[in-house]
């Protein structure tokens, strides 16, 4: 009987884990003098801007299935990440890559990333590559 309530326990203390980790917004933004791209998912809505002044924007409405995975890989991220990330690289300092910065708010936690386009931190490649797919899917 203890090992079902312990069981039952940890089920709920579980899914209370997955709705503190679950993402408010995603924002995707790699700009430079000549290139810019925003990638905003904001609850199940997902805009896409390429031009500064949004002239261009798309969105869209995300399936549940999509929700879903984006908050699975959000919380992969979270759960492993105590906080914000720096770029490793220098490169976009020379203009030699894209700067990205790439944040991640829930209810509890904010999250905030800067890389190279291309070359997102090994923990963020999955959610980063996702996020990107969906945006090239519009």
């Amino acid at each position: 009987m203890n090992y079902i309530v312990g069981l039952l326990f940890v089920l709920l203390a579980a899914k209370g884990c997955e709705d503190q980790a679950a993402y408010q917004t995603l924002d995707y933004e790699a700009s430079t003098r000549g290139y810019y791209s925003h990638i905003k998912v904001d609850g199940n809505n997902l805009t896409v801007d390429n031009n500064r002044d949004g002239s261009d924007r798309i969105t869209k409405e995300l399936s549940a299935s999509e929700v879903n995975e984006l908050n699975r890989l959000v919380q992969a991220f979270v759960i492993t990440s105590p906080g914000d990330i720096e770029n490793p690289s220098n490169a976009a300092d020379t203009d030699a890559a894209i700067p990205v910065r790439f944040v991640i708010k829930g209810a509890s936690y904010s999250r905030t990333a800067e890389f190279d386009k291309g070359s997102p931190p090994a923990k963020l490649a999955p959610l980063v590559g996702r996020l990107l797919l969906l945006a090239d899917t519009l």
